[in-house]
């Protein structure tokens, strides 16, 4: 028991300054700046001096709150929710099974000029060498 307690040291603080403990593992810095540090040294290709913590980006609340939300499913045209049973439109809208016919959500996607565009692609014009007469 004499020589658990010998092994045991007292936490080590960041080598970077940033409050946290940090680890011999990581060269004497917390997870997150030893994680800076190897980004640093993988991007550059060589060893700088570990990143502070004030360089460090953390989100805060403020931050999340700027993000817009996830949209609900829901059709655009009568703003059913759909959940996972809304019909994707190649115009971009989401529908549910009344609506999702193109001729009732009066749909704004072409699909004769595609499809026009699609036969072009995939079939090419061959033209054959012209038959010289003797």
């Amino acid at each position: 028991m004499a020589q658990e307690t010998n092994q045991r040291q007292d936490p080590l603080l960041c080598s970077t300054g940033c409050g946290f403990y940090g680890s011999p593992r990581n060269n004497g810095m917390c997870s997150v700046c030893y994680k800076d540090f190897l980004q640093r040294q993988n991007s550059n290709g060589c060893v700088g001096p570990p990143a502070s913590r004030s360089e460090v980006s953390v989100d805060t609340p403020a931050e999340t709150e700027e993000k817009p939300k996830a949209k609900k499913n829901r059709c655009f045209m009568c703003r059913k929710k759909v959940g996972l049973t809304g019909f994707y439109c190649r115009c971009g809208g989401v529908f549910c099974s009344t609506h999702r016919y193109s001729d009732v959500h009066n749909c704004t996607f072409d699909y004769k000029a595609d499809a026009a565009e699609k036969i072009q692609k995939e079939n090419p014009v061959i033209v054959g060498e012209k038959i010289q007469r003797i």
